[in-house]
């Protein structure tokens, strides 16, 4: 690890917990409303029920990419695995992240198919990623009352750049002759990131004799990223506000707000999330909704899908207790291998 990673690992909760506090500080007052005001616990229930379906979905997907290679992968496996790569997003040894463990920890467990095994976990993400992009440009050619704003029109464009690209992505990836280019073969040559592209082309390769086996893996991840906006709304709902952007709308931004979490580099994407999400709500607000009554109502409901999202999490904690010994010597023989 090198040093900026090591500054990172001490600093990435601080940074967050820092940014959870500016956020709160700037409309505490409202934020103080919404807290002493009646709440629809059933509304929670449902969200707990909603993400940790889509939670599981997920885990679905990823034992799915990971059977049709022929592994000898079991659904407990996903299970274990998934939810140590969920604990793993806030909680994880240095400045790894929950992608990275499990991609680490199944190639430690099949050695001999180390670098397919890490494609694997790369493709998950990619096509979790193209299915976000999907969610957001299909729910935004639904009828939903969203103000003429220029920012909200980059965000459209992002979420339909995204889609068409990854969509093509994937069309070219089912294509044999699209792995024997002579500028794909040299991509596993260039510097830093040329052996993950490397893994991930070998990867392809293999899935190229089962072209179902993306289609139903993309369809999980639709599935997946409807039930978690889903959730949050029902988070949302939990807070029995005048306004909040209804289920459609949610739709709309979400797919923005989280990819903008999935960027930021601290745990679990919080702060980030969380700031994101009280930009859209913000400006998404009716003329007759303060500001800071918006951001408040924003903040609140990420933080109850925070909650929420971190109590599914615990779950691997059982996991991660009887193997962090092995999980923090499977990291540390990474960090030592070259490759």
């Amino acid at each position: 690890m090198n040093r900026f990673g090591k500054i990172w690992a001490w600093l990435k909760w601080p940074a967050a917990l820092g940014i959870l506090f500016w956020l709160y500080w700037r409309n505490q007052a409202a934020i103080a409303q919404i807290a002493q005001a009646p709440k629809d616990w059933g509304y929670l229930l449902a969200a707990v029920g909603l993400i940790g379906g889509s939670t599981l979905i997920t885990f679905l997907r990823w034992y799915l990419l990971v059977w049709a290679l022929g592994f000898p992968f079991h659904l407990r496996d996903a299970l274990r695995l998934g939810f140590l790569g969920l604990l793993s997003n806030y909680f994880s040894p240095g400045s790894t992240g929950g992608d990275i463990v499990k991609a680490i920890l199944l190639a430690r467990d099949h050695r001999s198919r180390k670098t397919v095994a890490i494609a694997t976990v790369l493709l998950d993400r990619i096509l979790g990623l193209l299915a976000l992009f999907l969610v957001g440009a299909i729910a935004s050619l639904t009828p939903i009352d969203v103000p003429n704003d220029e920012k909200l029109k980059l965000c459209t464009l992002l979420l339909w750049v995204g889609a068409m690209s990854g969509l093509v992505g994937v069309g070219l990836m089912l294509l044999p002759a699209t792995t024997r280019w002579r500028w794909v073969n040299a991509l596993p040559r260039l510097p830093v990131v040329g052996h993950l592209i490397g893994e991930l082309i070998e990867g392809v390769k293999l899935y190229q004799s089962q072209p179902g086996v993306l289609l139903k893996a993309l369809s999980l991840s639709v599935i997946g990223h409807a039930g978690l906006i889903s959730g949050f709304y029902c988070c949302a709902l939990w807070m029995q506000q005048p306004w909040i952007p209804d289920l459609a709308t949610h739709f709309y931004f979400m797919p923005n707000a989280e990819l903008f979490g999935v960027l930021i580099p601290a745990p679990g994407g919080v702060g980030a999330l969380e700031a994101a999400v009280q930009w859209f709500y913000s400006l998404l607000r009716p003329l007759n909704v303060a500001q800071a009554q918006a951001e408040a109502a924003g903040l609140m409901a990420t933080i109850a899908f925070r909650v929420v999202t971190m109590g599914i999490a615990a779950i691997g904690g059982a996991y991660y207790f009887t193997a962090r010994r092995e999980i923090a010597a499977a990291i540390h023989e990474a960090e030592r291998d070259p490759a």
